[in-house]
């Protein structure tokens, strides 16, 4: 970053902004408590009004605290892109890159894309979490890269998302079952209360609420071979399901007039999609099948 200290100050402001408190943007900027709040101070005594103020145990933006980072974050952005692309073209050396996705296409998709990353030099992270999580956690700079099931309600004028894939979603049951229809009292396996995908498939397919889960298992992967032990049925994205189905193991207990798809989307913090460790991810994962 610049040294003129109105950069450096608004540097910090807009990480206590995007972080929510100043303990975790000194250390998103490895700075000390104490230069970060000197910041703040020159930057409120600058715009002769409060950016912030108590909320509980933290901080809460101000009206002016919100208007001030709407008017620099794209500039501060560009700026920190701009140096970035004057470093080093090599991954190496460049920190880790955070990424975050469900657990199922974590495994399935992002740790099996990164061999090649990791061969050059860069340094991956990995957490799981679900879409409305994750998104708070690229907002506040705790991961760089989430990939999304769900974008309704997404800020996107704060976050850059690229399409992936379309994930199906099938009802299945163990091999040998009876076709299933709505109305029927069968058992049905989620890995929630709510089980959005079975909710969803039920909606565009009948118009009505699935019957509640007799079993949950918070990970598909164990939602899937409790179906295989017979537990009951479960709506599941294809790829979860496809070598089951391949094998005999699982059969298709509905077909739909028309699909039943999610989009998968890949996301990051507007203004950081074109730093090349940013790239490199997005690259990776942009082959999704």
């Amino acid at each position: 970053m610049s040294n003129r200290p109105e950069l450096v100050a608004l540097r910090s402001f807009l990480s206590v902004y995007r972080t929510g408190g100043v303990a975790r943007a000194a250390e998103a900027l490895r700075l000390s408590q104490p230069a970060v709040s000197h910041h703040l101070k020159a930057i409120e005594e600058s715009v002769g009004r409060p950016l912030f103020r108590r909320a509980g145990r933290g901080i809460t933006p101000t009206e002016a605290g919100h208007s001030l980072a709407a008017e620099v974050a794209e500039h501060i952005d560009a700026l920190e892109g701009a140096l970035d692309g004057l470093r080093s073209a090599t991954l190496s050396g460049a920190g880790p890159v955070f990424v975050g996705a469900p657990v199922d296409l974590l495994e399935r998709f992002v740790v099996t894309r990164m061999s090649p990353l990791l061969a050059e030099g860069l340094t991956v992270r990995c957490r799981v979490g679900l879409s409305p999580d994750l998104v708070q956690a690229v907002l506040r700079d705790e991961i760089d890269v989430a990939l999304l099931t769900k974008i309704e309600g997404v800020p996107t004028r704060r976050m850059y998302l690229v399409p992936l894939l379309e994930e199906r979603f099938l009802l299945v049951g163990p091999a040998g079952d009876e076709p299933y229809e709505p109305g029927q009292e069968r058992r049905f396996v989620g890995y929630s209360e709510e089980m959005p995908m079975a909710r969803r498939y039920f909606r565009e397919c009948w118009a009505i609420r699935p019957p509640a889960p007799a079993l949950i298992v918070n990970d598909f992967r164990s939602v899937v071979a409790a179906v295989l032990a017979g537990a009951g049925l479960t709506v599941a994205p294809h790829y979860l399901v496809e070598e089951h189905l391949a094998a005999g193991r699982l059969a298709v207990l509905h077909r739909p007039a028309q699909p039943v798809v999610n989009s998968v989307h890949i996301g990051t913090r507007r203004g950081r999609e074109h730093l090349p460790r940013i790239r490199a991810v997005f690259g990776a994962l942009s082959s999704l099948d």
